[in-house]
């Protein structure tokens, strides 16, 4: 790692290149790893095996660089969520995928260096998320399962492998997020940063009706994390 170092430093010496301060506007795409933390079943008794679990985000961004080393940005981003399972008993092949779709805005400070094509980036901030629909796709043994429960608190049947389950996650998360990389520098307006990004969400997502307690008789709040590589193109305008 240190020899990483060195080496990104001395070739960050070998060129200079103009700051890119102003207004900046660009899109970005991110694959991510996603993982929903202390998963719900709503009352069917059983926790699934946890699968690695791959979904993306896109959308835009807007800010503005403050100095050659520091900018603030906000955006628009479309990003899908949730997790995949899979078990096996009762003589049967389970699986189970949650996608939890957000509109997500982000508040964000960014650090870059200067001085070379490729730049030392590295970013933290607040996303604030709101969810459009959560998908569910149930099977058993390949066919959709079907099984009506009841819950305790809204004291009604429900479907609990029904596709539609916007209704049992919470409106809204917001994000702790922090983002480290690197700045390719094409030009004196034009950029792309390529940067792992990392989001935890700090509130529940489970909405309060459908927070219901294992086997054991303990709800363990259900929380979104994710792991990506994101990846922004952008431009810089009104700058110096």
């Amino acid at each position: 790692m240190k020899k990483l170092i060195t080496l990104f430093c001395i070739v960050a010496g070998l060129q200079t290149m103009q700051a890119q301060k102003g207004l900046v506007v660009g899109a970005n795409f991110m694959p991510m790893w996603s993982n929903i933390i202390n998963q719900d079943t709503w009352g069917n008794g059983r926790e699934y095996d946890y699968l690695p679990t791959f979904r993306t985000s896109f959308g835009l961004d807007v800010g503005y660089n403050i100095s050659d080393h520091f900018g603030l940005y906000t955006g628009y981003w479309f990003t899908n969520l949730g997790q995949d399972y899979e078990d096996a008993y009762s003589s049967s092949e389970w699986e189970r995928r949650l996608t939890l779709k957000y509109n997500i805005i982000p508040l964000m400070a960014k650090f870059n260096a200067t001085g070379s094509t490729f730049n030392f980036i590295a970013g933290a901030g607040i996303l604030f998320a709101n969810l459009s629909e959560a998908e569910q796709e149930w099977l058993r043994d390949g066919n959709t399962f079907s099984q009506i429960i009841y819950n305790p608190f809204t004291m009604e049947n429900f479907e609990l492998g029904a596709p539609d389950v916007t209704e049992r996650f919470a409106d809204s998360d917001i994000f702790i997020n922090l983002e480290m990389g690197a700045r390719i520098i094409f030009s004196e307006k034009l950029f792309l940063d390529a940067a792992l990004n990392f989001g935890y969400g700090l509130k529940d997502i489970n909405n309060e009706d459908w927070q219901i307690e294992n086997n054991s008789g303990i709800y363990d709040p259900s929380h979104n994390a994710f792991l990506g590589l994101r990846l922004g193109l952008a431009y810089v305008f009104l700058g110096d």
